[in-house]
């Protein structure tokens, strides 16, 4: 009973750990987006009245000689960069307001390219200390190209980006008649060009389990190599097959080919592989992945407004916090990919036009530098309180549904 006990006290207290540590990462991203205000706020001659790491009173404090203030605050949710007249009028000429259009456009911004910035850091690091996941041949069919173990990087200069299974599929659907690839082979860059003919679809040993909709039962599994006759009695023509192939199982669309099976493609079955990358093949393909994923997340974003994904999915700080926890209980390179994300997902939510966020705030300032005049600061500011209170409470109710859902 008191070793139950002891070992019960020992996972909550480690699962604190890795909450805690969840919380300081996403402080870390957070102060990261505020440096890039400061910097840039710096660089173009702003007035910065603080920079504060964390809410809540100070518990440390240090003056500049310039005259800004530095805080140390106890509670680890964020941080923030207070620009001197960013909500009222103020006389000061270095003051945000009266700063022109173009450079306020360049401090907004800064905040999200430091977290986009971030993430192209983490990507970098998990490509080359971990890999890329990857298409990856796993076999090939008399094909004069691949070898297996190819990692596949592009394909007619599209980079090979996976961040769901159905990723893999999506690489290859454009890929025409001939195609050239760049793949990864024995840690050197391979550039060929493939073209598409028929193969054998059904290796000697697969098992077929399921032909199109239909799932066979144990007894009616198919093996090919003796049973391949068995095949007519469900289709004759084309069909898409679950194969149990080794320890495997693969997909296979064939068809009906001068009297055997056979599929038109690249003489090659695949499979998504963690493919570790040089350094620098990490770094140029970092950025191209992290535009991928701001792809993938603003696809998720109409996905919800359009109710394709369920809003279960989406959550909050707490969810966040959660996501990143778990994630670091399975392994430090998960604790770091999801880092990575979430540092893209933080650039691409504060660019949007939400009153309270750095997007909606660059639209006001667009349409100053338009009409030649600001609208009423008063309003603005009553806007944006508005919209912050609204993120608040969206955030609770999204952790809450998140939770019960």
């Amino acid at each position: 009973m008191n070793y139950a006990l002891s070992t019960t006290a020992a996972e909550v207290f480690t699962y604190i750990g890795f909450v805690i540590l969840a919380i300081l990462a996403l402080m870390v991203m957070i102060v990261i987006h505020e440096l890039g205000h400061y910097l840039a706020g710096k660089w173009l001659g702003f007035k910065i009245n603080e920079f504060a790491i964390g809410f809540g009173p100070p518990i440390f404090k240090h003056r500049a000689k310039s005259g800004e203030l530095f805080t140390l605050r106890p509670i680890p949710i964020g941080g923030f960069c207070a620009f001197a007249g960013e909500d009222e009028d103020n006389p000061d000429p270095k003051a945000f307001n009266n700063q022109k259009p173009w450079k306020r456009l360049i401090v907004l911004f800064s905040g999200a390219f430091f977290n986009f910035l971030s993430s192209i850091f983490f990507i970098t690091l998990f490509f080359s200390v971990y890999g890329q996941v990857l298409p990856t041949v796993t076999t090939t069919s008399d094909s004069a190209y691949f070898q297996e173990g190819d990692a596949i990087l592009s394909i007619d200069g599209k980079q090979s980006n996976i961040l769901m299974p159905e990723d893999v599929e999506a690489v290859f659907e454009k890929a025409g008649n001939t195609a050239t690839f760049k793949v990864l082979r024995m840690g050197k860059t391979v550039t060929f060009t493939a073209s598409k003919s028929y193969h054998a679809a059904f290796a000697d040993g697969d098992v077929i389990i399921k032909i199109n909709s239909t799932s066979l039962s144990e007894d009616d599994y198919i093996n090919y190599s003796t049973e391949a006759d068995k095949i007519e009695d469900y289709v004759t023509d084309k069909a898409t097959f679950v194969v149990q192939r080794g320890d495997s199982q693969v997909t296979v669309v064939a068809e009906m080919h001068e009297g055997q099976w056979s599929y038109y493609g690249y003489g090659i079955t695949r499979s998504m592989g963690i493919v570790r990358l040089p350094f620098f093949t990490a770094l140029g393909r970092s950025f191209g992945f992290a535009f991928f994923v701001v792809f993938k997340i603003l696809a998720s974003l109409g996905g919800l407004i359009t109710g394709k994904i369920a809003l279960s999915t989406a959550g909050g700080t707490i969810t966040v916090v959660k996501t990143i926890a778990e994630s670091t209980m399975m392994s430090f390179s998960n604790f770091l990919y999801i880092i990575a994300i979430i540092s893209a997902n933080l650039a691409v939510m504060n660019l949007l036009p939400i009153p309270a966020l750095d997007g909606a705030r660059m639209v006001f300032t667009v349409i100053e530098w338009i009409r030649g005049k600001p609208l009423n600061r008063k309003v603005e500011g009553i806007i944006h309180t508005v919209g912050l209170i609204l993120l608040l409470l969206l955030t609770v109710f999204l952790d809450i549904f998140h939770l019960v859902s």
